[in-house]
């Protein structure tokens, strides 16, 4: 493959998975006290993360993670044990 498509694939799917809503599991790391949780994700650790009020997690439970095509990230649950 030459440079240019190579350039033009990875543009391509930068692109796609920036506009893309996903969901994901994470651990929680850390329980601040403004609401938000530090957590990390297969793709690595991410601060500050709010949550919803209904959602009661400590450190080390895992949860449902909801992330819209804005890149905003909202922790939306904890997963049964």
């Amino acid at each position: 493959m030459t440079r240019l498509a190579e350039a033009i694939q990875r543009a391509a799917h930068d692109a796609v998975v920036q506009l893309s809503a996903a969901w994901l599991v994470a651990t929680v790391t850390a329980v601040n006290g403004d609401g938000t949780l530090n957590i990390t994700t297969a793709a690595g650790p991410v601060p500050s993360v709010r949550r919803l009020r209904h959602c009661v997690a400590s450190v080390g439970d895992n949860v449902m993670v909801a992330v819209n095509s804005d890149g905003n990230w909202v922790v939306v649950g904890a997963m049964a044990p």
